[in-house]
């Protein structure tokens, strides 16, 4: 059984203008742990939790953003940041090798305390995340790394407590990881038999097909 230990739980209930040398935007990115005990989650996401850019964020195949914080060691390394839970915008800040992006797969479910979720698409990082950490070029560095985290779709609403883990119910046969997707999109968008596969995964979300589909036709 694959289980993801959760570090936080993270919201954000008002919009502020996070402000850097080359951009600013009015957002509820800086998400921060909750501080009670529990928090029900609905189709949309967490009760209490703003989405500012509702055009590219929220909605069920987007409820939950998750993100692994032992990838913060890299960016600290890397970057010289300092970064804590909700870093990412994350809803749920993980730890772990199995919320890592190669072992995290397009459809498989998960139970999150009553409720139920399905990894549904990579997340795609945006200008946000260099803002919010003053470095323009991050939402590219998380591309070319592949270290993106990835979205959780609500199948069934519930209650989760702070205590909850990730405990995987179902695994999808098909296999294909955030990673393999990453790689796909940013390093071997050419690549057809690729390609291919992920237009015909019904669990990865429409928005992304559709860009794969694009991709395919300009290869026939």
């Amino acid at each position: 059984m694959s289980i993801i230990p959760i570090k936080t739980i993270n919201i954000k209930g008002k919009a502020e203008r996070l402000v850097a040398d080359h951009q600013s935007t009015r957002t509820a990115y800086n998400k921060e742990p909750i501080n009670a005990s529990e928090i029900y989650l609905t189709l949309t996401g967490f009760e209490g939790d703003t989405v500012v850019h509702t055009k590219y964020h929220g909605g069920n195949d987007k409820a939950i953003c998750c993100y692994n914080a032992d990838r913060f060691t890299y960016w600290n390394e890397t970057l010289h940041l300092d970064l804590q839970s909700g870093a990412f915008g994350e809803n749920l800040t993980l730890t772990g090798d199995n919320a890592l992006e190669e072992n995290i797969f397009i459809g498989d479910r998960y139970q999150l305390g009553e409720a139920v979720v399905e990894v549904s698409e990579p997340r795609c990082p945006c200008y946000i995340i260099g803002i919010r950490h003053n470095l323009k070029q991050f939402p590219v560095l998380c591309q070319e790394t592949g270290f993106t985290g990835f979205y959780l779709r609500t199948i069934k609403p519930g209650k989760v407590n702070v205590t909850d883990k990730l405990v995987k119910i179902y695994s999808h046969p098909a296999k294909i990881s955030v990673m393999d997707i990453n790689r796909i999109r940013y390093h071997d968008n050419k690549n057809k038999a690729w390609l291919e596969k992920l237009v015909a995964l019904p669990e990865l979300t429409a928005e992304w097909r559709e860009k794969f589909q694009v991709l395919l036709n300009k290869l026939k």
